[in-house]
């Protein structure tokens, strides 16, 4: 038997609840995870700068002071090695001008933030649960989960 790797986790949230929630949500899912946790834009470039190990999954939200996730979005997939690494995009808004330019810069998922925190854990289940077995959704009708 081999030993379970955990699954690496990069969040960037500057809102110390949201991130609450996260950690608390990924507590009921049945994945070993470990969770890094960057408060904005320039403490996740930091992050993915100095990492010896990539994330296994990114997630970015998308009003964040210094820099906002599309800002980052760009930077990261402008980093060597981060081409191919799932990041999923977090925000209140559903705006399609929003949504749009983060499918074109290279997001794999643009996710509503849901309102409850089961809604949260059936999220994490579903971009975790997918990304275990190498399928992150495609295409735009697929791209967008709104509440």
């Amino acid at each position: 038997m081999s030993p379970v790797t955990p699954l690496r986790i990069l969040l960037a949230d500057d809102d110390h609840d949201d991130t609450f929630l996260f950690q608390e949500a990924l507590s009921h899912i049945p994945i070993e995870t470990n969770l890094t946790v960057a408060e904005n834009g320039m403490e996740l470039l930091g992050i993915i700068k100095d990492a010896s190990d990539k994330p296994d999954i990114i997630f970015l939200d998308m009003n964040m002071p210094i820099k906002n996730g599309l800002e980052c979005l760009g930077e990261i997939r402008g980093t060597a090695g981060y081409e191919q690494v799932p990041i999923v995009i977090l925000s209140t808004s559903v705006a399609q001008y929003l949504w749009e330019s983060a499918y074109r810069n290279g997001a794999n998922l643009y996710i509503q933030k849901p309102t409850s925190f089961n809604g949260l854990i059936a999220i994490l289940k579903k971009c975790l649960l997918e990304l275990e077995g190498a399928a992150m959704p495609e295409g735009l009708e697929q791209f967008l989960i709104a509440n």
